[in-house]
């Protein structure tokens, strides 16, 4: 819910009260949970990136063919930035709003984040060095979230697909094993190929949340 008023009218111009009207209590009660709306700022944004960390990981840790996890991570992304635009939004614009002790540790998660990503593209791409790899991979993140930043007239699953096609070829293209095609089937090297709108990639992440709400505690 602050999330949603912080994108659409900035956490400058939202008041806590306002913030208790939408969430159905008086002013006075919200600080029972937060002592500001500096502290709240820095919840919602810390439960996104956070929450978002324990997914990547779970994913890369649940699944052992490299390809699929790395279509498992693009499709995760996807389903993030679909399912949580407005925290997205809310971190590009207001982050700098945050106390510098929250900023550097929000950047360190998601530094984090990010590295999940290369660790896994490096496998699959050896002939590239770390900086090569880690530019692809901001590059394909932040192509992925391209949508919070205008309105696609596609529909969600169309736009999805299109977007874990284009992601994927950034990160692959120029490997010697993977063809330039956008249909299905086999990588040269005999490895089973995922379509872009999900399939396999879809299962995958399945299987991983189902994990972690098997591990998760409470």
């Amino acid at each position: 819910m602050a999330a949603r008023l912080f994108s659409e009218r900035g956490y400058h111009s939202v008041g806590i009260n306002e913030i208790s009207a939408e969430l159905g209590l008086s002013g006075p009660a919200i600080y029972r949970h937060y002592p500001s709306k500096e502290a709240l700022l820095v919840a919602v944004l810390n439960e996104t990136i956070t929450s978002h960390l324990e997914e990547v990981r779970n994913i890369v840790s649940s699944i052992t063919d490299t390809r699929e996890t790395l279509d498992a991570i693009i499709q995760d992304h996807i389903d993030f930035v679909f399912d949580q635009s407005e925290q997205i939004v809310t971190w590009r614009t207001e982050f700098r709003s945050l106390p510098d002790a929250d900023r550097h540790r929000l950047r360190y998660l998601q530094r984090l984040y990010t590295e999940e990503w290369v660790r896994t593209v490096r496998k699959l791409r050896p002939e590239l060095d770390d900086n090569r790899v880690k530019a692809m991979c901001d590059a394909a993140i932040a192509l992925i979230q391209s949508p919070t930043e205008y309105h696609s007239p596609l529909a969600r699953k169309d736009l999805a697909s299109l977007l874990a096609q284009m992601a994927t070829q950034a990160l692959m293209c120029g490997a010697v094993d993977w063809p330039d095609t956008s249909s299905g089937g086999t990588h040269a090297n005999g490895a089973r190929r995922t379509t872009p709108s999900g399939g396999p990639a879809k299962a995958a992440i399945k299987r991983s949340k189902t994990k972690l709400t098997k591990v998760a505690p409470g």
